[in-house]
């Protein structure tokens, strides 16, 4: 049984009896700030049914022209980028959305909660394929070289010909009893694939083949229980001056060569969202476990500034624009921080509800999704961003 467990919440081990009074810390309420800018909210649409943000771990698919989304029933969408509007939807029978959406060869593709992952026409004729996967689909990549490839909950990547859905390759590693609910986007770079584990291991594999290049362990288990000794690695592993720089829960964060695997610089450090790096000020920004914002010096993990306003409000992987990383939380806020410094410097309400997954950057504009159903557009870049 995997564990849900989000940023808002700790798990208390501590026996209690049915009328204990909750201790349990809340979340930090919106913090107070000096607003320099007001960001630009572009469209809003409804997409249909939401899910519930652990289990439907939905994002995007962006093409030039198009963006196409999923709800939890099945309902796949491709909207125009411009002002949102549909130019079409398809219906998928029976069909629980967990995953998705990948885009890529005129393909969309999403993963189900019965472990099928269905592929979509980009035009909008209808289901192409659908595959019977080893079980429940965690995350689905966009389509490369003719491969998307699948990650499910059993601790599989599933690489699928995107013409027919026939599994081409899969890798496995053991999945622990017990682990966080989610998993890391399988990302392809340069004919390769970048993917993570929750046994605290980082693969990367031969896009065609699926034979291991490397193999680095990341978290290491310590503590006497499975839940002292969960080391998932579930987030955005951005990419830096040719390392990957990843983390573990209740382990470490490290950048790796990204052709050998071997650690540049590791540190202690729990976080199942990642980071991101804003290139022009050499900055690394991260979201731990708790929901506090770090900048970090990429090239050594060195400390910058630590910010702890957004403590356990579900705060999501940051997304560098300029000289601001943006991160979304669970009241459905988005917060753009300066890299310099980690201060608040704007905030903008995407929606009511929750923000799902990391928010999506394509072609300048930001796509956030929250629980609720909602998929919004916004205008990223503020003041000191152009």
């Amino acid at each position: 049984m995997r564990l849900l467990i989000a940023s808002a919440l700790i798990l208390s081990l501590s026996a209690c009896g049915l009328w204990s009074r909750d201790t349990t810390e809340p979340p930090a309420d919106l913090p107070e700030f000096e607003a320099e800018a007001q960001p630009e909210r572009l469209w809003s649409r409804s997409v249909g049914s939401g899910g519930e943000r652990f289990l439907w771990q939905v994002y995007p698919g962006i093409t030039d022209d198009l963006v196409v989304m999923s709800d939890a029933t099945g309902r796949v969408s491709g909207l125009n980028p411009d002002g949102g509007s549909q130019r079409w939807q398809v219906r998928l029978d029976d069909a629980r959305v967990s995953a998705g959406v990948g885009v890529g060869d005129g393909l969309a593709v999403v993963g189900t909660l019965d472990g099928y992952a269905i592929g979509v026409d980009l035009d909008g004729d209808g289901e192409r394929w659908r595959a019977a996967l080893s079980s429940e689909v965690l995350a689905v990549s966009d389509v490369s070289g003719g491969l998307v490839i699948v990650r499910t909950n059993d601790g599989r990547i599933h690489a699928l010909d995107a013409d027919s859905g026939a599994t081409q390759w899969t890798a496995l590693r053991t999945t622990p009893s017990l682990s966080l609910r989610g998993a890391q986007r399988p990302q392809i770079t340069s004919g390769r694939v970048l993917a993570g584990f929750d046994n605290g291991r980082l693969l990367m594999l031969g896009l065609n083949r699926g034979n291991v290049l490397w193999e680095t362990t990341l978290g290491v288990p310590t503590g006497r229980t499975e839940v002292e000794r969960m080391v998932d690695l579930d987030g955005h592993i951005p990419m830096y001056r040719g390392a990957a720089i990843a983390a573990t829960y209740q382990g470490r964060l490290a950048a790796l060569d990204l052709n050998s695997g071997e650690i540049f610089w590791v540190r202690d450090f729990s976080s199942y969202q990642g980071g991101d790096v804003d290139t022009r000020s050499d900055v690394l920004v991260v979201t731990d476990a708790e929901s506090h914002l770090w900048g970090l010096e990429p090239r050594s993990g060195g400390d910058l500034w630590q910010m702890d306003g957004l403590r356990l409000r579900g705060v999501t992987a940051p997304v560098v624009v300029g000289q601001h990383a943006i991160v979304g939380d669970y009241e459905g806020y988005l917060h753009w921080i300066d890299v310099e410094d980690g201060r608040i410097v704007a905030r903008l309400r995407a929606s009511s509800g929750s923000v799902v997954t990391r928010p999506t950057l394509v072609n300048g504009t930001l796509y956030v999704v929250t629980d609720n159903g909602q998929l919004t557009a916004v205008n990223p870049s503020i003041r000191g961003d152009e």
